[in-house]
């Protein structure tokens, strides 16, 4: 078959049903293609937007998210985005239309030296097709390498001339099955300890791990406790979840009295954990591979292993144990807490009012702006995979396009972007991409008129004010521009009326939320 015949087939074999892309004139024999086999096809306005859409996407589903990028400043645009998928352990799929290079240094159309040199330090590998025959034995290695042990990103170059040439689909064997580390010493060291708690991380994200999770949690009476990655592992409103590691009041004097935290699944990288005011004692860390062990606090124990394993070989080194924690009593607290956040803090405030106004299933979407940090401290998330913020390098212009990803990913659970108005507008420009496929996604662009964390500290370190104003424009008109219904909100009642009243979640919304900037929640 032709090489574009191969790689839909490849498609179709794995399971890829999303391909996003921004075409141009050499992906033209692969669009063909797509167009006769009817494939499920996403154009975005911007590479940039459009490899953000890919890591929503798989953030929300679990599946490795597919993208087709052309050669040169498409390439160059994915940059970020790759960076933030590897910083998070998101599995891509980078499929990069590249030059021939028996053509290269002679100044071709968007020619650029070694294209895959710059990803090799933000992929978990790159590869480069030379020939016809190795175009389906390397993506099938691209796609090991994004989905396999810990997930990731992966780069692969297929030069442009290849979709109209005969290749050959070969059998590919399956990859044998990773098996992990012994457990050996868990139930010697839990001999004599009293206050045993839980820090879940993005790898235990999975259905079946949470109900081993809860179970093993209620029974020997363990406080869970999660990283930003980790929110919605465990329902935050059942009896053992106590939320982030990062809160503050009955969260830290958890880990103060813990004799022994057991961290699954969690890198307990410093951005998320020491950075933040995080004090381990003792630790045993379980992780799907050692390249985090030991990085920022000491293990007395660790182990290299499927997340599966690792819960279960909890459990078995659990049995006949019962801590002295008092887990109702300690929610009394935190919700007293709550209380007293709601009535002193405007950020916990706004937040607040957008988790009672949603569905519990809603996926919700988050860039950096004062509501989303309040969030990632104190957003109760109640649903696995609802929860999706960038932190792996931090970028400012994830959200709307994160957004369209997972909409696109998970069309029935309702989908809310968080923006703030420094880091939505960029992004906005995809409301052309959410008309064009009528993706029902709800942004809220929280409009300070300024980079609000920016001001804070100018203001905090400086004694400086307005420094990092911002002019924008109308964003209600804006989104109308586009046809998509859109409202306006100045304080915490008229945002409840729109939230509750305007939205369907049927259709595209955008809410203008005017605010001033609030303290962070590392102030309170």
């Amino acid at each position: 078959m032709l090489g574009n015949e191969a790689i839909v087939r490849f498609f179709e074999q794995n399971n890829i049903c999303d391909i996003f892309h921004l075409p141009g004139i050499h992906t033209l024999p692969l669009n063909k293609e797509f167009c006769r086999r009817g494939n499920s096809v996403f154009l975005a306005r911007h590479e940039s937007n459009l490899a953000f859409m890919a890591d929503g996407y798989a953030r929300a589903t679990g599946r490795c998210g597919v993208m087709v990028i052309t050669p040169g400043p498409a390439l160059g645009n994915v940059m970020a985005a790759c960076m933030e998928a590897y910083g998070s352990d998101v599995p891509l799929l980078i499929i990069h239309v590249a030059l021939e290079g028996k053509g290269s240094g002679k100044g071709a159309l968007h020619e650029i030296t070694d294209p895959e040199g710059m990803f090799r330090h933000i992929t978990r590998g790159t590869i480069v097709v030379d020939k016809p025959a190795a175009l389906i034995p390397g993506l099938e290695a691209a796609l090991r390498h994004a989905v396999s042990g810990r997930p990731g990103p992966a780069l692969i170059s297929v030069p442009y001339t290849f979709f109209e040439k005969e290749v050959s689909y070969p059998e590919i064997a399956p990859s044998p099955e990773r098996r992990g580390a012994g457990f050996s010493g868990l139930g010697e060291l839990l001999r004599g300890k009293e206050r045993l708690v839980i820090i879940g991380g993005w790898a235990l994200m999975e259905p079946r791990l949470r109900d081993l999770l809860v179970k093993l949690c209620r029974e020997h009476a363990i406080p869970f406790l999660t990283s930003t990655a980790g929110k919605g592992v465990l329902r935050e409103d059942g009896p053992e979840a106590f939320g982030n590691m990062m809160r503050k009041g009955i969260v830290r004097e958890i880990l103060a009295q813990a004799d022994l935290v057991i961290a699954l699944g969690t890198r307990l990288r410093e951005v998320d954990s020491k950075r933040r005011g995080v004090k381990i004692r003792e630790l045993v860390h379980l992780d799907i591979d050692d390249r985090w062990i030991n990085k920022n606090y000491p293990a007395r124990l660790w182990a290299a292993a499927p997340m599966g394993e690792a819960v279960e070989a909890l459990g078995d080194a659990l049995q006949g144990f019962r801590s002295t924690w008092d887990l109702p009593a300690m929610k009394a607290l935190q919700h007293d807490e709550t209380e007293r956040l709601k009535k002193d803090s405007p950020g916990f405030a706004v937040m607040s009012c957008i988790r009672s106004c949603i569905p519990d299933d809603a996926c919700t979407v988050w860039d950096l702006n004062m509501i989303a940090y309040w969030a990632e401290y104190c957003f109760p998330v109640l649903e696995q995979r609802t929860f999706i913020a960038p932190r792996g390098i931090s970028p400012i212009f994830y959200a709307v396009p994160a957004a369209i990803g997972a909409k696109i990913g998970r069309p029935e659970r309702p989908c809310l972007c968080v923006v703030g108005d420094g880091g939505g507008l960029p992004g906005l420009a995809e409301l052309a991409t959410v008309q064009k496929y009528r993706i029902p996604v709800v942004f809220l662009v929280y409009n300070n008129s300024g980079f609000g964390i920016l001001e804070n500290y100018m203001r905090g370190r400086y004694a400086m004010e307005n420094t990092m104003d911002l002019t924008n424009p109308d964003f209600v008109r804006l989104a109308e521009a586009f046809g998509v219904r859109a409202a306006r909100a100045e304080n915490l009642d008229e945002l409840e009326r729109v939230l509750r009243t305007e939205i369907t979640w049927e259709e595209p919304f955008l809410v203008e939320f005017k605010y001033p900037v609030f303290p962070p929640p590392w102030d309170i």
